[in-house]
């Protein structure tokens, strides 16, 4: 029989875990799992003592301090799972130190994601901002769109998102032109998409009607589309952010909306969330604004659990992993 195996659970989606996910993963041979609220408190019956016996901790939405908390007083900790795919919130000085297994989400959110990225492409082509903007002021104006498969689209960082991107587009026939750091390790997974190396970035900007960043945060990547890099993009252009907001200057993105350098810019993801309300991105004129919802989906919550039942399966068993975070590269 295994030995007994402690998870402490984070909320994630915001809201504690589900009873009925807690029992999945105590469907696991000899795992218990005790939950642990976003202010570091520890529900139901458990208390401290769970910290000093917890080898995994399933990762959701907390403060840093909780997390260091967590990690600290844990000294058994072997392992975190990030219910998100970014990462850059997790790896703190406290879990480097560590030199803990990290493993993140990748995957579970690439469907909803592109299904958003799609929806705002065929937005922009139809100009629905236009047309509300008429149903608005009672004005009966028909307006001419264009169609996806007349378009370029560019995805910086071709992860999963960006590989699922490409396949539900594929039927669209757009162009596809993707960025990421080793295009020589494969070969595109659809074919209607053309890869490229970072070093190719200002010309991808050129050739898109579409740029949607999709790249993870890092130290390489932070502030990746400034100004410069605005102004490689054709009048016309418009900027679709679902990665992190720290990859784009919004300092720059507003000027370039404010003076027609670029056509228009969807932001679902800032640099401090939530966005003030007194943030002047929301008098920025041809900006959409959705507030971190493109991954939202009913059934995120159940392919996270999926894929870290998976994993702990692996872990108990000894066996590799999905998803291990590169420390060093930071996803």
């Amino acid at each position: 029989m295994a030995s007994a195996l402690t998870v402490l659970a984070t909320p994630i989606l915001g809201a504690p875990l589900p009873r009925e996910l807690v029992s999945r993963i105590e469907s696991v041979d000899g795992v218990r799992c005790a939950r642990i609220a976003s202010d570091g408190r520890i529900h139901g019956d458990a208390d401290e003592s769970v910290l000093n016996e917890a080898e995994v901790l399933l990762l959701g939405s907390v403060p840093a301090s909780v997390l260091d908390h967590v990690v600290t007083r844990s000294s058994r900790l072997r392992w975190i799972h990030s219910a998100a795919a970014g990462v850059d919130r997790v790896t703190t000085p406290v879990v480097r130190e560590r030199g803990l297994i990290v493993t993140n989400a990748r995957g579970v959110f690439s469907r909803p994601i592109a299904e958003y990225v799609v929806m705002m492409s065929l937005a922009i082509c139809r100009r629905l901002p236009q047309l509300l903007e008429l149903q608005r002021e009672r004005t009966w104006q028909p307006l001419r769109g264009r169609e996806l498969s007349q378009l370029t689209i560019g995805i910086v960082g071709y992860g999963s998102i960006g590989v699922e991107l490409g396949r539900l587009l594929a039927p669209f026939e757009s162009r596809i032109l993707a960025t990421r750091r080793h295009p020589e390790r494969g070969a595109a997974d659809a074919p209607n998409v053309e890869l490229h190396g970072l070093d190719d970035l200002d010309e991808v900007l050129r050739a898109s009607d579409i740029v949607v960043v999709a790249a993870p945060l890092t130290d390489e990547t932070a502030g990746l589309i400034g100004a410069e890099q605005l102004s490689q993009m054709r009048e016309d252009a418009w900027l679709i952010n679902i990665a992190r907001g720290r990859l784009i200057d919004e300092i720059a993105l507003r000027r370039a909306l404010q003076s027609g350098w670029i056509g228009g810019a969807v932001l679902d993801v800032f640099g401090e969330e939530p966005l003030s309300p007194e943030s002047p991105l929301y008098d920025t004129p041809n900006l959409i604004i959705t507030p971190h919802t493109s991954w939202a989906s009913d059934r995120v919550a159940e392919r996270t659990v999926d894929l870290f039942v998976e994993n702990l399966r692996a872990f108990r068993a000894g066996d590799a992993m999905s998803n291990v975070v590169d420390l060093a590269a930071g996803y």
